[in-house]
């Protein structure tokens, strides 16, 4: 298969579960074959150690399965929903066996155990702090300074009034979003307000989008997917100034000739 040109330039990460359990739902989001339009799927495959590690290897195996005999370039987020520190080794050990491209730790683990995954599972796995709306937010940048990542999962006024994503790009750590909309998990089409609070976000500099529940466990996963793309690249066209880049283009053009 071809290597096609991307339409969008942030990443998608859907969380998989019971829903994409279902074949026909996990192709159309890897392939994005909803509509025409729609052209870039799902990117980053997020799974939960949580969901118990049989269970987790198998919708790794799935995933793999399917995005390779597409071409596809797509990646695995391992992840869990358990501060469980008694099963720490566990979590490391099965990232060491699927390899995964990012390792997430929450930040009520504390900067420790960032420290020590980092330490054990080498430079090919990034490791990055999961901030929960319960969290402190003051002391970030400690953690910011010591991540590859950061998953966002507060308040958009608070990401905006505390400059949630320029602090953790000058720390070099790439700031995640997690979009949530309760609409799509009663089998709706997402509302204006969703739509706005997204994209208002993603405006903020955003690069990698998250889905949770509504991939896991909604009814219509690739249909969730097909709809941050959207607002991705709406988000997309605010952020690129077309008159600074033809400048650049000239200014390139006349640097090269001289």
């Amino acid at each position: 298969m071809a290597t096609k040109e991307r339409h969008r330039q942030s990443l998608i990460i859907a969380t998989l579960g019971p829903s994409t359990d279902d074949e026909k739902e996990l192709k159309t989001m890897i392939i994005a074959g909803i509509a025409r339009q729609w052209t870039d799927g799902v990117d980053i495959a997020r799974i939960l150690f949580s969901d118990g590690s049989d269970i987790s290897k198998q919708r790794v195996e799935n995933f793999r399965k399917e995005s390779k005999k597409r071409d596809c370039k797509t990646h695995i987020y391992l992840d869990t929903d358990n501060v469980n520190l008694e099963e720490w080794t566990s979590y490391i050990n099965f990232a060491k066996e699927i390899q995964p491209k990012y390792f997430t730790v929450m930040k009520k683990q504390g900067l420790e155990k960032i420290i020590d995954a980092k330490n054990q599972l080498g430079d090919q796995i990034q490791v990055g702090v999961r901030v929960q709306e319960d969290d402190d937010t003051s002391d970030l940048e400690e953690f910011y300074k010591n991540s590859n990542f950061a998953m966002i999962e507060i308040d958009s006024k608070k990401i905006v009034n505390e400059n949630i994503v320029q602090k953790a790009k000058d720390n070099d750590c790439e700031p995640m979003y997690l979009a949530k909309m309760p609409t799509l998990m009663k089998g709706q089409v997402q509302s204006r307000e969703e739509n706005f609070e997204i994209g208002h976000t993603l405006e903020e500099g955003f690069d990698v989008i998250a889905l949770y529940q509504e991939t896991s466990h909604g009814p219509y996963p690739a249909r969730s997917v097909k709809c941050i793309d959207e607002i991705a690249v709406e988000s997309e066209k605010l952020r690129i100034n077309p008159l600074q880049d033809l400048i650049d283009k000239i200014m390139s053009f006349f640097g090269k000739r001289n």
